[in-house]
Protein backbone atom coordinates (compact mmCIF):
# COMPACT_ATOMS: atom_id res chain seq x y z
CA UNK A 1 0.00 0.00 0.00
CA UNK A 2 1.40 3.30 -1.04
CA UNK A 3 1.89 5.61 1.71
CA UNK A 4 0.84 9.46 1.01
CA UNK A 5 1.24 12.91 2.85
CA UNK A 6 -0.44 15.74 2.22
CA UNK A 7 0.40 19.36 1.81
CA UNK A 8 -0.30 22.54 3.28
CA UNK A 9 -2.73 23.02 -0.29
CA UNK A 10 -4.66 19.73 0.24
CA UNK A 11 -2.92 17.48 -2.07
CA UNK A 12 -2.11 13.67 -1.27
CA UNK A 13 1.60 13.68 -2.54
CA UNK A 14 3.46 10.36 -2.54
CA UNK A 15 7.28 11.84 -1.69
CA UNK A 16 7.63 13.07 1.32
CA UNK A 17 9.55 16.21 0.91
CA UNK A 18 7.78 18.30 -1.29
CA UNK A 19 4.74 17.81 -2.95
CA UNK A 20 4.73 15.92 -6.20
CA UNK A 21 1.35 17.96 -7.55
CA UNK A 22 2.62 21.56 -6.37
CA UNK A 23 6.01 21.53 -5.83
CA UNK A 24 5.55 23.04 -1.99
CA UNK A 25 7.77 21.83 0.92
CA UNK A 26 5.75 19.52 3.25
CA UNK A 27 5.62 20.56 6.51
CA UNK A 28 6.94 18.12 9.41
CA UNK A 29 9.07 16.15 6.58
CA UNK A 30 10.96 13.67 8.33
CA UNK A 31 14.67 14.95 9.06
CA UNK A 32 15.53 11.45 7.19
CA UNK A 33 13.63 12.35 3.85
CA UNK A 34 15.28 16.45 3.74
CA UNK A 35 18.69 14.87 4.34
CA UNK A 36 18.49 12.40 1.41
CA UNK A 37 16.22 15.06 -0.88
CA UNK A 38 17.79 16.13 -4.57
CA UNK A 39 19.22 19.69 -5.01
CA UNK A 40 16.17 21.99 -4.35
CA UNK A 41 14.62 21.03 -0.61
CA UNK A 42 15.46 22.66 2.02
CA UNK A 43 18.78 23.07 3.32
CA UNK A 44 18.03 24.42 6.95
CA UNK A 45 17.30 22.77 10.49
CA UNK A 46 14.56 20.42 11.84
CA UNK A 47 11.37 20.93 9.96
CA UNK A 48 8.72 23.24 11.28
CA UNK A 49 5.79 21.09 12.93
CA UNK A 50 2.88 20.30 10.61
CA UNK A 51 0.05 22.15 10.70
CA UNK A 52 -2.53 20.09 8.62
CA UNK A 53 -4.74 22.46 6.80
CA UNK A 54 -8.01 20.10 4.98
CA UNK A 55 -8.75 21.42 1.44
CA UNK A 56 -11.83 23.34 0.73
CA UNK A 57 -14.42 22.67 -1.43
CA UNK A 58 -13.71 21.28 -4.95
CA UNK A 59 -14.20 23.90 -7.21
CA UNK A 60 -17.51 23.30 -9.72
CA UNK A 61 -15.82 21.71 -13.20
CA UNK A 62 -14.85 24.47 -15.88
CA UNK A 63 -15.90 21.47 -18.04
CA UNK A 64 -19.23 20.05 -16.99
CA UNK A 65 -19.87 16.14 -18.59
CA UNK A 66 -16.51 16.25 -20.24
CA UNK A 67 -13.74 13.24 -19.43
CA UNK A 68 -10.52 12.09 -21.32
CA UNK A 69 -11.64 9.41 -23.67
CA UNK A 70 -8.48 7.74 -22.79
CA UNK A 71 -8.64 7.47 -19.11
CA UNK A 72 -11.68 8.89 -18.05
CA UNK A 73 -10.24 11.79 -16.08
CA UNK A 74 -12.73 14.57 -15.77
CA UNK A 75 -11.59 17.98 -18.12
CA UNK A 76 -10.33 20.75 -16.20
CA UNK A 77 -8.38 22.56 -19.20
CA UNK A 78 -7.11 21.91 -22.49
CA UNK A 79 -5.52 18.68 -21.48
CA UNK A 80 -5.44 15.88 -19.33
CA UNK A 81 -3.97 15.89 -15.99
CA UNK A 82 -3.65 12.53 -15.98
CA UNK A 83 -2.67 11.38 -19.86
CA UNK A 84 -1.77 14.52 -21.53
CA UNK A 85 -4.58 13.80 -23.28
CA UNK A 86 -5.67 16.98 -26.44
CA UNK A 87 -9.29 18.01 -25.95
CA UNK A 88 -8.52 20.90 -28.78
CA UNK A 89 -7.13 18.64 -31.09
CA UNK A 90 -8.99 15.04 -30.69
CA UNK A 91 -11.82 15.80 -28.46
CA UNK A 92 -13.45 15.15 -25.41
CA UNK A 93 -15.98 11.99 -25.63
CA UNK A 94 -16.48 10.49 -22.31
CA UNK A 95 -15.01 7.24 -22.05
CA UNK A 96 -17.19 4.30 -21.82
CA UNK A 97 -17.78 2.74 -18.22
CA UNK A 98 -15.45 -0.23 -17.31
CA UNK A 99 -11.78 -0.58 -15.28
CA UNK A 100 -9.00 2.04 -16.56
CA UNK A 101 -6.57 0.25 -18.31
CA UNK A 102 -3.36 0.95 -16.65
CA UNK A 103 -0.06 1.66 -18.51
CA UNK A 104 3.33 0.10 -17.32
CA UNK A 105 5.15 2.10 -14.74
CA UNK A 106 7.76 4.12 -15.53
CA UNK A 107 11.17 2.82 -15.63
CA UNK A 108 13.63 3.80 -12.31
CA UNK A 109 15.86 5.84 -14.06
CA UNK A 110 14.95 9.69 -14.74
CA UNK A 111 16.34 10.50 -17.77
CA UNK A 112 17.63 14.37 -18.39
CA UNK A 113 15.50 16.11 -21.21
CA UNK A 114 15.31 13.93 -24.53
CA UNK A 115 14.10 14.98 -27.86
CA UNK A 116 10.75 13.78 -29.56
CA UNK A 117 10.36 11.96 -32.24
CA UNK A 118 11.02 13.44 -35.18
CA UNK A 119 8.98 15.17 -37.71
CA UNK A 120 8.81 17.78 -40.62
CA UNK A 121 7.77 20.43 -38.22
CA UNK A 122 10.12 22.74 -36.29
CA UNK A 123 12.51 24.59 -39.03
CA UNK A 124 15.62 24.03 -36.78
CA UNK A 125 14.49 25.43 -33.77
CA UNK A 126 15.58 23.90 -30.24
CA UNK A 127 15.27 25.16 -26.87
CA UNK A 128 18.39 24.86 -24.18
CA UNK A 129 17.36 23.99 -20.81
CA UNK A 130 19.31 25.31 -17.77
CA UNK A 131 18.93 26.86 -14.31
CA UNK A 132 18.52 30.49 -14.02
CA UNK A 133 19.64 32.85 -11.03
CA UNK A 134 18.12 35.88 -11.77
CA UNK A 135 14.90 34.23 -12.48
CA UNK A 136 15.25 32.16 -9.39
CA UNK A 137 15.48 35.36 -7.29
CA UNK A 138 12.82 37.02 -8.82
CA UNK A 139 11.02 34.47 -7.60
CA UNK A 140 12.16 34.42 -4.20
CA UNK A 141 11.24 38.76 -3.99
CA UNK A 142 7.83 37.69 -4.84
CA UNK A 143 7.03 34.82 -3.44
CA UNK A 144 8.51 35.51 0.14
CA UNK A 145 9.80 32.91 2.60
CA UNK A 146 8.34 29.49 1.68
CA UNK A 147 10.32 29.78 -1.74
CA UNK A 148 13.40 30.14 0.66
CA UNK A 149 12.99 26.49 1.25
CA UNK A 150 13.34 25.79 -2.30
CA UNK A 151 17.57 26.20 -2.95
CA UNK A 152 19.55 27.28 -6.16
CA UNK A 153 21.39 23.98 -7.37
CA UNK A 154 24.95 24.01 -6.86
CA UNK A 155 25.40 22.28 -10.44
CA UNK A 156 22.61 21.68 -13.26
CA UNK A 157 23.55 20.72 -16.97
CA UNK A 158 22.17 22.25 -19.54
CA UNK A 159 20.79 20.68 -22.14
CA UNK A 160 19.60 21.63 -25.96
CA UNK A 161 16.15 19.89 -27.06
CA UNK A 162 15.49 20.24 -30.82
CA UNK A 163 11.75 21.09 -31.41
CA UNK A 164 10.23 18.88 -33.29
CA UNK A 165 6.60 17.63 -34.18
CA UNK A 166 2.84 19.01 -33.84
CA UNK A 167 3.54 19.60 -30.13
CA UNK A 168 6.06 19.81 -27.27
CA UNK A 169 5.24 18.79 -23.66
CA UNK A 170 7.44 20.44 -20.50
CA UNK A 171 6.86 18.79 -17.26
CA UNK A 172 8.33 16.09 -15.00
CA UNK A 173 7.19 12.98 -14.93
CA UNK A 174 5.13 10.91 -12.03
CA UNK A 175 7.24 8.94 -9.66
CA UNK A 176 4.06 6.64 -9.91
CA UNK A 177 1.39 6.34 -12.21
CA UNK A 178 -0.10 5.66 -15.89
CA UNK A 179 0.85 9.10 -17.65
CA UNK A 180 3.32 9.24 -20.66
CA UNK A 181 6.50 11.50 -19.47
CA UNK A 182 6.43 14.81 -20.85
CA UNK A 183 9.27 15.33 -24.02
CA UNK A 184 10.76 17.84 -22.19
CA UNK A 185 11.20 15.79 -18.75
CA UNK A 186 11.93 18.19 -15.81
CA UNK A 187 11.72 15.31 -12.58
CA UNK A 188 15.67 15.84 -12.60
CA UNK A 189 18.21 15.65 -10.92
CA UNK A 190 18.37 18.12 -9.63
CA UNK A 191 14.72 18.88 -9.14
CA UNK A 192 12.97 21.80 -9.61
CA UNK A 193 10.00 21.04 -7.19
CA UNK A 194 8.11 24.33 -9.16
CA UNK A 195 7.61 22.27 -12.30
CA UNK A 196 3.76 20.72 -12.47
CA UNK A 197 3.63 17.63 -14.33
CA UNK A 198 2.26 18.91 -17.84
CA UNK A 199 3.43 22.75 -17.03
CA UNK A 200 3.78 23.91 -20.29
CA UNK A 201 3.29 23.23 -24.56
CA UNK A 202 5.17 24.19 -27.36
CA UNK A 203 3.73 24.69 -30.26
CA UNK A 204 4.68 24.89 -33.71
CA UNK A 205 3.25 27.75 -36.15
CA UNK A 206 4.61 28.85 -39.72
CA UNK A 207 7.55 30.88 -38.47
CA UNK A 208 8.71 29.71 -35.47
CA UNK A 209 6.69 28.69 -31.68
CA UNK A 210 4.56 29.34 -29.31
CA UNK A 211 3.72 28.52 -25.54
CA UNK A 212 0.27 27.69 -23.83
CA UNK A 213 0.21 27.47 -20.43
CA UNK A 214 -2.35 24.19 -19.63
CA UNK A 215 -3.10 25.02 -15.50
CA UNK A 216 0.66 24.67 -13.99
CA UNK A 217 0.62 25.30 -10.29
CA UNK A 218 2.72 27.86 -10.39
CA UNK A 219 2.49 29.58 -13.55
CA UNK A 220 4.40 30.20 -16.79
CA UNK A 221 6.41 33.97 -17.01
CA UNK A 222 8.44 35.56 -20.49
CA UNK A 223 11.58 37.01 -20.43
CA UNK A 224 11.49 37.61 -16.12
CA UNK A 225 7.47 39.49 -16.58
CA UNK A 226 6.43 39.75 -12.73
CA UNK A 227 2.76 37.66 -14.28
CA UNK A 228 1.97 34.65 -15.28
CA UNK A 229 0.88 34.10 -18.77
CA UNK A 230 -2.67 33.21 -19.09
CA UNK A 231 -3.95 30.03 -18.87
CA UNK A 232 -5.39 27.96 -21.99
CA UNK A 233 -3.80 30.75 -24.14
CA UNK A 234 -1.71 30.51 -27.17
CA UNK A 235 1.44 33.10 -26.43
CA UNK A 236 3.91 33.32 -30.07
CA UNK A 237 7.89 33.53 -29.11
CA UNK A 238 10.53 34.80 -31.04
CA UNK A 239 14.38 33.69 -31.07
CA UNK A 240 15.78 34.19 -27.65
CA UNK A 241 12.72 34.86 -25.98
CA UNK A 242 13.16 33.22 -22.33
CA UNK A 243 10.09 31.01 -21.06
CA UNK A 244 10.25 30.58 -16.94
CA UNK A 245 8.56 27.78 -15.05
CA UNK A 246 9.01 25.96 -11.58
CA UNK A 247 11.38 28.03 -9.08
CA UNK A 248 14.48 28.44 -11.04
CA UNK A 249 14.26 26.38 -14.46
CA UNK A 250 14.29 28.82 -18.04
CA UNK A 251 13.79 27.49 -21.29
CA UNK A 252 15.76 29.34 -23.67
CA UNK A 253 14.00 29.36 -27.77
CA UNK A 254 16.98 29.20 -30.61
CA UNK A 255 16.72 28.60 -34.39
CA UNK A 256 19.92 26.46 -35.28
Amino acid sequence: MTTTVRCRHGHESETPDFCDECGVPIEGAPAAAAAGAPAGSSSGGASAPARPAPPGPAPAPAYPGEACPRCGTPRTGRFCEEDGHDFVVSGSTPAPPGPVPQAPAPAESVPRPVAPASSSNGHGWVVTVEADRRYYESVLAREGPDIAEVTFPNYYPRAEVPLTGDEVRVGRRRVRGSSTPPDVDLAGPPLDPGVSHLHAVLLPHEDGWSVLDPGSTNGTTINYADEPIARDTVVPLREGDRVHVGAFTTLVLARR
